[in-house]
């Protein structure tokens, strides 16, 4: 790969959480202000309508982020610019988060209620993907590629989500304790 490739979070998913986001707010900001000057109502949904409106703020930044991958590195570009160098990583986590008890995909290849998160931390800066990014799969596979060349560490749990993508890293992966 020489050309940097570019990945970005699809409209769907974005509108999605933009309407979680205004529901969220509509939903506990509305006994906000019908309850007037009640102490423990403005603390109580005042903290919720915040923590939507933060919500609304990440949407926002990843709406306008494009994740970038070159031989170099990986790195973000737009709302937030920060960048790791494959070197320079520290360390490589792929995580995966179930609505339900049953994981992996099923026998159409879904993966049902569930998503991963790709985590590379280095250079000073945490960068977080998650498997919503259009092009997720391949962006996976080269931070796979990068972890098997640079000899980068992972957990046991992150070799075996690798694995649940399809994509098998050799045995001699580094592992953190």
């Amino acid at each position: 790969m020489n050309e940097p490739q570019r990945f970005r979070y699809p409209s769907q998913s974005i509108l999605k959480d933009y309407g979680q986001a205004v529901a969220g707010v509509v939903i506990f900001g509305t006994p906000l202000i019908l309850a007037g000057a009640n102490i423990y109502v403005a603390v109580i949904f005042g903290g919720i309508v915040l923590m939507f409106l933060g919500f609304g703020f990440s949407t926002w930044r990843r709406q306008n982020s494009v994740i970038v991958v070159t031989d170099d590195g990986i790195g973000i570009e737009g709302a937030r610019n920060a960048g790791i160098t494959w070197r320079g990583v520290d360390r490589v986590e792929l995580r995966y988060f179930s609505t339900r008890r049953r994981r992996g995909r099923d026998e159409r290849g879904d993966e049902g209620n569930g998503w991963m998160q790709l985590r590379l931390d280095g250079d000073g800066v945490t960068l977080r993907i998650d498997s919503a990014l259009e092009g997720f799969d391949t962006a996976a596979r080269q931070v796979a590629e990068a972890v098997e060349r640079f000899a980068l560490k992972t957990t046991p749990a992150t070799r075996e989500n690798f694995v649940s993508l399809g994509l098998a890293p050799s045995p001699d992966w580094a592992q953190e304790g």
